[in-house]
Parts: C-alpha cells; structure tokens; sequence
C-alpha cells in the first residue's frame, strides 16, 4: 500500500528539503498544465498521478485528459467520478445551492454506463471510478446509492476510488451509519481511497468536503475500512498551505498503513 497526496506549495517545499516523504504527487484539472511541467522540473523523479474527478465526455474533455496523463505519465488509472447527474443539474446545485428537477434515474445511468465504456475504449489505462457524497439530503440521491455504485461497477468491470469524506456526507444524508453505508459498496473492488477532512456548513449544519486536515473520526474510520479493503493507494487530498498540518497528517498516514 502506497502513499499520495494533493499537489501543494508546501508539500513540494517539503519534499526538496527531505522533511516529508510520499510515494506520488496527485494533480487535479484545477491545476494548470504549466504547473506540473514546473514542478517536474523541481521532482524530476518523483511519480506524478492524475485524477480526472468529473469527466466532460466530448472531445475537449478527451484532449484535456490525454495532455494531463502525459504530463503525468505514471498515473495507474484513468480515475473519474461516478457521476450519473448531468453537469446541468450538479453545477448549478454545487455554484449557487440551486437544486434543479432531478432527471430520470433510470436514464441518467444507463447514459453514464455508455460513457465509461466508450471512455475505456479510448485509453490504455483502466478506468476506476469515485464515490459520490449527496448533493442534497433528499434530492439527486440516488446518484450515491450503493446499489447504483454496484450497477455501475458490475456494468462496466471498473475497479473502485473509494472516498471517505463522499461516504460520510451520503451515510449523514440517509441518516445512515456511515460503517453500515461503506459495508454496502463493493469493497473487493477498490484500488484506491481519497481521504479529507469533512466539516459542517455553519448556515445548514450539513457536512461537506472541506478538503481540511483529518480528525480523529477520520483516521478512526480509515483503519476500520482499511480492515475490510486493500486498495493499492491512499490519497490525501489535502491542497492547503499549512506545512505543520501537512506533515502531521502524513507522519499518522504513514504510521497507520505500514504493514
């Protein structure tokens, strides 16, 4: 089992001075190609992964994709998220908190299904596929419901990102034990798993993904799943600038996942 992280001023600061130590760098579309090439000229040894996250399945979206995986020629997988909900109804929902009418389940999936299929078409590399968190506590749900993540799974052989943050925020929509929640997904089928700090929104109470340092709930539920899992690689997706919390986070990561 292997360890990355967030591509981060900090972490590449530490890395040059040899205080901190990780098996990959993961990069996200938020970062600019010319980032990566500059920091390849900083690391030009260490592994670089990318992480796709939401997949626009056109051909800009396709492009886009072939000139990160080059810029990051050691990524294992193509990894997206399993996303059935249109950009249409999770943009406005994620930008402006405006909920759309929800589109028909049965169709959005079935729709998903054929793009990651055409998508394992177009490239090498196998594709896996994120966990969603709830959008709503009642709306668009089914896009992370266990059984649609088995649909999916089953439907086009991808292996699995399992994400802890997603599945604590759609465990706490269902009002659902989030072991009970993580023991419903297909867990033989994970390769790799994403963890962040989860925090409450102050107007809704709601929890969402902070991408903030982890808590003791965090790493309390990485050691049960990982007593239930095997993925090849854990990901802290942590992109803030706090070298203390960087570090602390993956000196505990590190201790918890030795063999």
């Amino acid at each position: 089992m292997k360890l990355s992280v967030n591509h981060s001023q900090a972490l590449v600061s530490g890395l040059t001075a040899g205080s901190l130590h990780v098996d990959a760098i993961e990069w996200v579309p938020a970062l600019p190609p010319q980032a990566i090439r500059e920091a390849r000229e900083i690391l030009p040894e260490m592994p670089f992964h990318f992480h796709q996250g939401r997949m626009r399945f056109d051909q800009a979206g396709y492009q886009a994709l072939r000139e990160y995986i080059q810029l990051c020629p050691q990524s294992p997988w193509v990894s997206i998220h399993l996303a059935p909900l249109p950009a249409l109804i999770t943009i406005p929902a994620l930008r402006w908190k405006l909920f759309l009418p929800q589109p028909s389940p049965t169709g959005s999936i079935r729709r998903f299904i054929q793009q990651v299929k055409k998508l394992q078409l177009r490239f090498k590399r196998p594709v896996i596929l994120e966990n969603m968190p709830a959008l709503h506590p009642r709306k668009y749900r089914f896009e992370s419901e266990p059984e649609t993540i088995w649909q999916v799974q089953e439907a086009t052989g991808c292996k699995l990102l399992l994400d802890l943050a997603h599945a604590r925020i759609a465990a706490e929509a269902r009002r659902m034990d989030v072991h009970a929640y993580i023991k419903a997904l297909p867990l033989e089928h994970v390769v790799q798993m994403h963890l962040a700090g989860t925090r409450r929104d102050e107007r809704s109470g709601r929890l969402f993904d902070a991408h903030q340092p982890l808590s003791r709930e965090d790493y309390e539920l990485l050691d049960w799943t990982l007593a239930r899992a095997a993925p090849e690689w854990i990901t802290l997706e942590y992109f803030r600038e706090d070298p203390t919390a960087l570090s602390d986070q993956l000196q505990r990561l590190a201790a918890l996942i030795q063999p």
